[in-house]
């Protein structure tokens, strides 16, 4: 038996994450719509970036339409601790809308990538979030997060990426591990404007898989902007494919690198 090198290793964490049989409802996702890719932000380096979604439309036949029309907004901040390894943080915040700005929790973000020189056919890396969420300022926070498995390649100006995330819930009523997949394809155009489509997705969790219709599946375009190295955009529009997903979503994410 060979020894277990850190490519092996590294590996096998990141097989056993995107195979993991267990899935879940979006909960804390829905604060942060991202499609993560593989890099880790350079050493000494930081990015601040803000996620900001609006719903438009939630669920098919809520009885209150309107109760559905939050405003999210989530601060990340991410540094560079290592050539491969980066840590990020999040503060979760929310303006629901009867006017009430509520803070909905925070968590913390370590992610390891393979380093080049293992020399892999695609990009990877696995990154952990913790922490603590709340749905409302009327509920308790509960200890929460996720794994994110980041698998992506590009084919010339095709740019495809997979997030097949399991997210846990370790504290509260919802107790629960789980799958929320997310996938991204954009194409590039003159190393400028990215044009492409988003997906995520939640299945219900491991010991009760939903029916499709009663599944969250979400799924639209997107524009990505490449103007500047130390700036970063993405907006896109999400339409629910089911009756039990949020209906119509717009979302943007501003992000600004400094230290590079």
């Amino acid at each position: 038996m060979g020894y277990l090198t850190p490519q092996k290793y590294f590996g096998a964490l990141l097989l056993i994450s995107c195979l993991s049989p267990c899935v879940s409802a979006l909960a804390q996702a829905d604060q942060e719509i991202q499609v993560y890719a593989s890099p880790t932000i350079q050493a000494r380096a930081t990015i601040f970036e803000l996620h900001t979604n609006y719903t438009i439309m939630g669920i098919k036949d809520l009885p209150d339409p309107k109760s559905a029309r939050n405003f999210n907004a989530t601060l990340e901040i991410t540094h560079g601790l290592a050539r491969n390894f980066e840590l990020g943080c999040y503060v979760f915040t929310s303006l629901k809308p009867n006017g009430e700005y509520e803070f909905l929790g925070s968590q913390i973000r370590p992610r390891v990538t393979a380093p080049s020189n293992w020399n892999w056919p695609f990009g990877a890396s696995l990154s952990m979030e913790f922490g603590f969420f709340r749905t409302d300022a009327s509920q308790d926070f509960f200890w929460q997060g996720e794994i994110r498995p980041i698998l992506d390649k590009s084919f010339g100006s095709l740019y495809l990426s997979l997030n097949p995330n399991i997210d846990f819930v370790l504290s509260g009523a919802d107790k629960h591990w789980g799958l929320t997949p997310q996938f991204k394809a954009v194409y590039t155009i003159q190393n400028k404007i990215g044009l492409g489509f988003e997906y995520y997705g939640s299945l219900g969790s491991f010991d009760d898989i939903l029916p499709v219709n009663e599944q969250e599946h979400l799924l639209g375009p997107m524009i990505d902007l490449y103007l500047d190295p130390n700036w970063e955009f993405n907006a896109g529009f999400l339409f629910g494919l089911t009756p039990s997903s949020n209906q119509q979503i717009v979302k943007l994410l501003v992000g600004r690198r400094i230290g590079l």
